[in-house]
């Protein structure tokens, strides 16, 4: 099957390079593109992803749904693999995050995410921290993911009506939470993607977690996510 792979971006010439190029060096079986949707960057993002992307889409919304959707809207897969700009990803990660989609029944899957930087204890920390609330979270059906390690079968997103792209953050929940009513939602640990720290560094470590307990809570039981999430660069 084919694989499409999603990356939203915008002002991100820092952290592009160093993403695009790990999605690249995939050891992946099958084929797939990648596609950077771009919400209008300043910088030299867009120029440095034409040295690695098979496709770029402008979105002038500016919202990281907004973009997920943009690159939906041209891609080719049966499958959406979305990433982040500022993530790096693992050598087998596509391998690994496509293989459950082996089951007709599989409508979405999502990895495990790690600290890409920090001290040894604090990496630990928060990577098993990461594992169990995955983990734990699949189980009881109220999944708790990361829009930088996500995929969807392509006729799922499609029936489900796709991103909504008004929301500016919690759209990976919600998107899992539409398309879980299709079908199986497999949580795939072996899929692992490395997340950058800084917004943890510029919100601190209170700030961060509350924001996204209140943000799951919210968006699962209330339909309802934060109105306002600033770029961090």
């Amino acid at each position: 099957m084919k694989v499409s792979v999603i990356i939203p971006t915008l002002n991100e010439e820092k952290n592009i390079k160093k993403s695009l190029s790990s999605i690249r060096r995939q050891k992946f079986s099958g084929e797939f593109e990648i596609i950077v949707a771009d919400g209008g960057s300043e910088d030299k993002t867009v120029e440095i992803a034409r040295k690695y992307a098979d496709k770029i889409v402008t979105e002038h919304t500016r919202t990281i749904a907004a973009g997920r959707q943009a690159g939906a809207m041209v891609a080719e897969g049966e499958i959406y693999v979305y990433t982040d700009a500022d993530a790096v990803v693992q050598k087998n990660w596509l391998e690994n995050i496509v293989k459950p989609f082996e089951d007709k029944n599989v409508v979405a899957a999502y990895g495990w995410i790690v600290p890409l930087k920090g001290h040894s204890l604090e990496v630990f920390i928060l990577k098993y921290l990461a594992l169990i609330v995955a983990y734990l979270s699949s189980i009881i059906g109220l999944d708790y993911l990361a829009g930088s390690n996500m995929a969807l079968r392509a006729s799922a997103f499609k029936r489900v009506g796709g991103m909504n792209i008004h929301l500016t953050t919690g759209e990976d929940i919600d998107i899992i939470k539409r398309v879980r009513k299709l079908g199986k939602v497999v949580f795939v640990p072996e899929a692992v993607v490395k997340y950058s720290m800084r917004r943890i560094r510029n919100w601190g470590y209170r700030k961060y977690f509350l924001f996204h307990a209140k943000n799951y809570f919210m968006t699962h039981f209330f339909n309802k996510s934060a109105s306002e999430y600033e770029p961090i660069r």
